[in-house]
């Protein structure tokens, strides 16, 4: 747990500092494709949040709880979690070729070589679209499980967090894969990166704290994160197998 949380905070910070200047330019094609994707996304949610937030009224039959605080607050809540959740599964399948071709480069940069079976386009869009719905998939279910927890009186308190730490978890994975999608099938996939279970949360944090810096977060999280991801992969090739 602490080496792989240690190992993944030191890499980002020196994919920061030592950001070499021929990765410059793909530092900002990545940055351009998600401040696009992410403005798109805030865009359409805010043209349509009135209507959703109407519809779901619509569905509460008890007229108390229109009235009621502290059910707005649990309804917004689940809101604004489900909506940041679809926004970064979308953002990682629209960016995941342009992303593989980042890992691909990091890979070369560390190793000389370009491992596995090499970048192809198809091939890496219709992995992530895989990896990313089942993923999707399996944090709904947690995350509305918690949020149904969160009900309880006393242990609410600490639903936010575990929100935070599965929804990391499965983002740390997604970025994982634009190093594994090149080295290993979907089913070895899996339970590799269990494996590794804490650098993906670490990364998944990472990727999900620099989004709440505006603008600047949006465009630098998913090149460094896939470069961090790349290189502790390749770091621990010997471990994660």
């Amino acid at each position: 747990m602490y080496h792989q949380i240690k190992s993944i905070l030191g890499l980002f910070l020196s994919s920061v500092t030592q950001l070499k200047s021929d990765a410059v330019k793909y530092l900002l094609y990545s940055g351009l494709l998600a401040a696009l994707v992410f403005t798109s996304i805030i865009y359409l949610t805010w043209k349509f949040a009135g209507a959703a937030g109407d519809k779901i009224a619509e569905w509460i039959p008890w007229a108390w709880a229109h009235e009621s605080m502290v059910f707005s607050f649990i309804v917004g809540v689940t809101v604004i979690v489900l909506v940041f959740m679809l926004m970064k599964y979308i953002l990682l399948i629209l960016m995941s070729p342009l992303l593989s071709i980042v890992s691909e480069k990091a890979e070369k940069h560390m190793t000389g070589i370009i491992g596995g079976a090499g970048f192809s386009f198809t091939r890496s869009a219709s992995r992530s679209v895989r990896i990313n719905l089942r993923n999707l998939v399996k944090e709904s279910v947690f995350t509305i499980l918690l949020l149904i927890v969160g009900l309880v009186p006393g242990i609410n308190i600490i639903v936010l967090p575990l929100i935070f730490i599965v929804q990391a978890y499965f983002t740390g994975f997604g970025i994982m894969d634009f190093y594994l999608e090149r080295h290993f099938t979907f089913g070895q996939t899996i339970p590799m990166v269990y494996k590794n279970k804490w650098a993906a949360i670490t990364l998944g944090m990472i990727f999900m704290t620099l989004f709440f810096i505006p603008v600047v977060g949006v465009i630098v999280a998913p090149y460094f994160t896939t470069v961090t991801g790349t290189r502790y992969l390749i770091s621990n090739s010997e471990k994660i197998k």
